[in-house]
C-alpha cells in the first residue's frame, strides 16, 4: 500500500536523505523486500507518487520514503523540528465506523508475528492482508496473518498488488495465482478479493484500463464475488484517465486529508466501501506504523461486504419472487459454465452467471433444448435474456451469445444460428411472413439450412449470403 510521510517545504531532512525519493519496499534490515525483489516488469515510466494527501486540500509536501525510514522511530520528532505536528495523523472518521488495517510482510520485522488478538482488543473489526504481487511473489506470511486474524475474531481480506504490462495475458495470470493462493473465500467472514492498483506497468490509460478490467473480470469470475479496487486520486484521474467504466466494483479509496470523510471519489464513483484514511496508525500487536481503514459504514454492512456464503445466482433466486418459484427447487450445487462464469439446475430450469451476461434464467421447454444442444459449452455459449414472449401469439424465446432458441406448441424449441438468424431477425422475426421456425439450422449441398412455418433460409456458403426459398 501506499508508503510516505508528509513534510512541509523546507523541513531539513535526516542525514542521507536525497531528494527526489522513490518508493521501494525493504524489509526491517535494509535489503530491498520481497515485494521489491519479485517485481516483474521494469516500468518504462516512474510509478506516480503515493497519495500522502489530497494536494488541493492540504498545505504539505508528500515524500514517499522507503519503508526502513518509517521504521525507524518514525522519523522521530528529534529529526524533525517543526512547529506543526511533522506526522500527518491521517483523517477523523466517525469512531462507530468499523476499523480495519492492511498489513504486508514488513508488518513482521525480523520474521516475527503479529498479535493480532492484541490488535483485536484494540477495537478493530478487519483485516486486509496482502497474498500476491505480480506473477511470481507471494507473502510468506499471508497464510499464517489469515488464520491467526481470523482465529482473533476478525473478518479477513486478501489483496493482490497489481504488476501490469503491456501483455493483457499477464492480468489473467496474476488474477489465477491470486486464486490459488486465496481460495475462493466463499464463506462468511471473508471480504471480497481486493486488487491493489498503483502501478501503471508503462501502460497508457485505456490499455491499463483494459488490463484491469481482465483481472477484474478473471476474478469476479472464478470466484462469483464482485472484487475490491484500491486506488487513490492523482493515480486515477492521472494513470487512468479518470475512467468512469469501474463503479460496479466497490472502491477502495486512499486519501489522508484530516477530514471527516473521503470528500467527492473520482471515477464516478457514488460512495466508497473503505477508506484508507492514514498510513501512520499505531496498533497494539503490530510493529510500526500500519495503514489504518474503516468501512462504510456499519457493522451490519461489513458483515454483508463479508458474506461470501451467497454466489451471485443465489443472491438473484432470493429476490427473483415468482420466477424463483416457477424455477423450483435446485438440484446439486452450482458449477462452472462454459466461457466464464457459473450455472445452476433447478428442479424446472436453469440459472446461468457470469460477468459478460449477468443473471438469466430458462425454464420450460427452451431449458432442456439449450443443454441438448450443448448449452454454454457449444455454440450458443451463455443466455443474454431471460425467457421472452415471441412477437408471433403463443410462443417463447431466449436469446444467448451465439444464437435464439424459439418454442411453440404448434413447433417445438428450435435453434436459429449465424448468418440465417442475422437474416431472420433483420424481416422481423416471429413477426415475419416466415412465422416461427420448425427446424433446428441443417446442412444442405453448399450450405445450410433453417425450416419456418411459412418458408425457409438458406445460407451459401461461398457468397456468404443468405436467400429465402419457398416451401416444398
Amino acid at each position: 500500500m501506499p508508503v510516505g510521510i508528509p513534510i512541509r517545504p523546507g523541513t531539513p531532512l535526516p542525514p542521507g536523505i536525497v531528494l527526489p525519493l522513490t518508493r521501494v519496499d525493504l524489509d526491517p534490515s535494509g535489503q530491498r523486500g520481497p515485494e521489491a525483489t519479485h517485481a516483474a516488469p521494469t516500468h518504462t515510466t516512474p510509478p506516480p507518487a503515493p497519495p500522502r494527501t489530497d494536494r488541493r486540500s492540504r498545505p504539505l509536501t508528500t515524500i514517499p520514503l522507503p519503508r526502513r525510514l518509517l521504521s525507524v522511530a518514525a522519523l522521530t520528532a528529534a529529526a524533525l523540528t517543526l512547529s506543526g505536528p511533522t506526522v500527518a495523523r491521517g483523517a477523523t472518521p466517525s469512531p462507530l465506523w468499523p476499523r480495519g488495517v492492511d498489513v504486508a510482510s514488513w508488518q513482521h520485522p525480523g520474521g516475527g508475528p503479529i498479535n493480532w488478538n492484541a490488535a483485536r482488543a484494540s477495537g478493530l473489526s478487519f483485516a486486509l492482508i496482502k497474498a500476491t504481487e505480480g506473477t511470481a511473489y507471494t507473502n510468506p506470511f499471508f497464510a499464517a496473518d489469515r488464520a491467526a486474524a481470523t482465529r482473533a475474531g476478525l473478518i479477513v481480506g486478501a489483496y493482490h498488488y497489481a504488476r501490469p504490462t503491456a501483455a493483457i495475458s499477464t492480468a489473467v495470470e496474476q488474477a489465477r495465482r491470486f486464486i490459488a493462493v486465496t481460495g475462493l473465500t466463499r464463506t462468511a467472514g471473508h471480504l471480497a478479493p481486493a486488487l491493489d492498483l498503483e502501478d501503471n506497468g508503462g501502460l497508457d490509460p485505456a490499455a491499463l484500463a483494459a488490463w484491469v478490467h481482465a483481472f477484474l473480470e478473471e476474478v469476479e469470475s472464478e470466484t462469483g464475488r464482485t472484487p475490491i479496487l484500491y486506488t487513490y486520486r492523482s493515480f486515477w484521474t492521472d494513470q487512468m484517465g479518470d475512467s468512469h467504466d469501474f463503479t460496479k466494483y466497490p472502491i477502495w479509496f486512499a486519501i489522508y486529508n484530516n477530514q471527516a470523510t473521503p470528500g467527492v471519489l473520482p471515477g464516478g464513483w457514488p460512495n466508497w466501501a473503505l477508506w484508507q484514511y492514514t498510513s501512520g496508525g499505531t496498533v497494539p500487536g503490530i510493529a510500526g506504523a500500519v495503514d489504518v481503514n474503516v468501512l462504510c459504514c456499519t457493522t451490519t454492512a461489513l458483515a454483508a461486504q463479508a458474506d461470501g456464503t451467497r454466489s451471485e445466482i443465489q443472491k438473484w433466486h432470493a429476490g427473483a419472487g415468482l420466477v424463483a418459484l416457477a424455477l423450483g427447487a435446485p438440484i446439486g450445487v452450482e458449477n462452472p459454465a462454459g466461457g466464464g462464469g457459473r450455472w445452476q439446475q433447478y428442479s424446472n430450469g436453469l440459472v446461468f452467471w457470469s460477468v459478460a451476461t449477468g443473471v438469466h434464467a430458462l425454464w420450460g421447454p427452451i431449458a432442456p433444448r439449450y443443454l441438448a444442444v450443448g448449452g454454454s459449452n457449444r455454440f450458443l455459449h451463455r443466455p443474454v435474456s431471460d425467457i421472452e414472449n415471441t412477437v408471433a401469439p403463443g410462443g417463447q424465446q431466449a436469446r444467448f451469445q451465439g444464437g435464439w432458441i424459439y418454442w411453440h406448441p404448434a413447433t417445438g424449441a428450435h435453434v436459429v444460428n449465424g448468418r440465417i438468424l442475422q437474416t431472420y431477425l433483420g424481416l422481423g422475426g416471429s413477426g415475419s411472413a416466415l412465422g416461427l421456425p420448425t427446424s433446428d439450422e441443417y446442412s444442405v449441398p453448399g450450405g445450410r439450412q433453417s425450416d419456418f412455418q411459412h418458408g425457409r433460409l438458406r445460407w451459401d456458403a461461398v457468397t456468404n449470403q443468405v436467400a429465402q426459398v419457398p416451401l416444398g
